[in-house]
Parts: C-alpha cells; sequence; structure tokens
C-alpha cells in the first residue's frame, strides 16, 4: 500500500472512531456502548494494519493484533460480563443530559479540527486529519468519565482515551516501542480486571455501581 493511500484510509478510519466516541456519549444502553467501543478498536487496529502496509513495519503488524484482541475483543467481553452480573439498570446514569453532551462533543470537534488544521500540524505519516481527531477522542474519553456515574461507564472512558492516545502515537510517531506498548495493554487488562471484581463487591455493598454513593465513605 502507497503512503497517500495509507494516509487516506487512516484519515476515515479515525474520523470513523471520533463518530463513535460522539456515538458512545449519545446511546444511554451501556451494553450499546461497549459495542461501540469493540468497533472504535477495531478502526484503530485497521488503521495500524494501514500504517503497516505502508511502512512495512512487523510492530505495527503485531500492534495492530494486540489492538484487536485485547482493546477490540477482551476487553468489552469483560465488561459485558460484569455488566451480566450486575442485577440493576444497565441505562448510562449521567450528570449532563444526552443533548449537552452531544452538543459539548460536537464543539470539541470542531475547536480541535480548526486548531489542528493543517500546517506544523500534519503528522509524519502524511495523514492531515488524524491528529485532531485523535485528540478529540482522548478528550470525549475524558467527558465520558466525567459526566457518567458508574463505574463500568467510567472504565469504558478510560478505555477511549487510551484509544485516542494510541491513534496520536500511531501517526505521529509511527508507534510507541513494542515493549512499551505491551505493557500499555497489559495495563490496561489490569484496570479491566480491577472493574471486574471491585464493581461486584461495591453493588453488594451500596446496592448500585454508582460511584456518587462511594462519597457516603467520606469521614
Amino acid at each position: 500500500m502507497s503512503s497517500a493511500h495509507a494516509s487516506t484510509a487512516i484519515d476515515n478510519f479515525s474520523v470513523g472512531m471520533l463518530i463513535i466516541g460522539i456515538a458512545i456519549i449519545w446511546v444511554r444502553s451501556l451494553g450499546r456502548a461497549l459495542l461501540l467501543f469493540a468497533l472504535q478498536s477495531l478502526l484503530l487496529a485497521a488503521a495500524a494494519v494501514c500504517a503497516g502496509l505502508a511502512m512495512s513495519s512487523t510492530p505495527l503488524f503485531i500492534g495492530a493484533c494486540l489492538t484487536a484482541a485485547i482493546k477490540g475483543i477482551a476487553a468489552p467481553v469483560l465488561l459485558w460480563v460484569v455488566l451480566q452480573r450486575i442485577p440493576t439498570t444497565h441505562d448510562v446514569q449521567a450528570l449532563i443530559g444526552r443533548r449537552t453532551g452531544i452538543a459539548v462533543a460536537v464543539v470539541l470537534a470542531i475547536v480541535f479540527a480548526h486548531t489542528f488544521d493543517g500546517g506544523p500540524f500534519v503528522t509524519a505519516i502524511g495523514a492531515q486529519r488524524v491528529l485532531a481527531t485523535a485528540v478529540t477522542v482522548m478528550v470525549l474519553g475524558i467527558q465520558i468519565m466525567v459526566t457518567r456515574r458508574q463505574a463500568i461507564a467510567q472504565a469504558l472512558g478510560f478505555l477511549v482515551i487510551e484509544n485516542g492516545m494510541s491513534l496520536a502515537a500511531l501517526t505521529t510517531t509511527y508507534g510507541i516501542p513494542f515493549g512499551v506498548e505491551l505493557g500499555v495493554f497489559l495495563d490496561l487488562l489490569l484496570v479491566v480486571f480491577v472493574v471486574f471484581l471491585y464493581t461486584g463487591r461495591m453493588h453488594v455493598i451500596f446496592g448500585s455501581v454508582d460511584t456518587e454513593k462511594m462519597r457516603s465513605l467520606r469521614g
């Protein structure tokens, strides 16, 4: 694959990741949000494959496989199991309304699109929109973490942030060293396992996985 075709494909995949990030904010079902995150991770893996084809880079192919396996399959499945174990509502509990959340997300996307438009912000791989979308995906992940009350939704926001960071690293520095990348994936699995373990206990104690309930633990 030529660099021009790869950069165009990566741009398109990054825009798809951004749209999915906004969709995660819009949906009111945690199950659907997990499915959207899995799709977003698969788009990230596809972008890594395109970069690997353009550069003939084996580490990028390995990173793409790990992304698809861990973030596209393992993490969503584990969080889905956690969700099914909790006998409470699977609807998203947010601190702000859905329309307000979407409005904030769209404004952020427009602001970062103009801020990183061309000039010194063109990435080394040649893609022009990917850096802006990567930063926006990270900010959307922060928005999800801040405005969601359930522990699972907050963990999902953290994973969305990491997707944005991975996309930025992929296109600005052609990825990160394999050893560091493997450590990041292990950290992500650790986060998911912690959520897997403590949400059940949290539900037993508080009757829900709403992190606002933990405020009662303050002295």
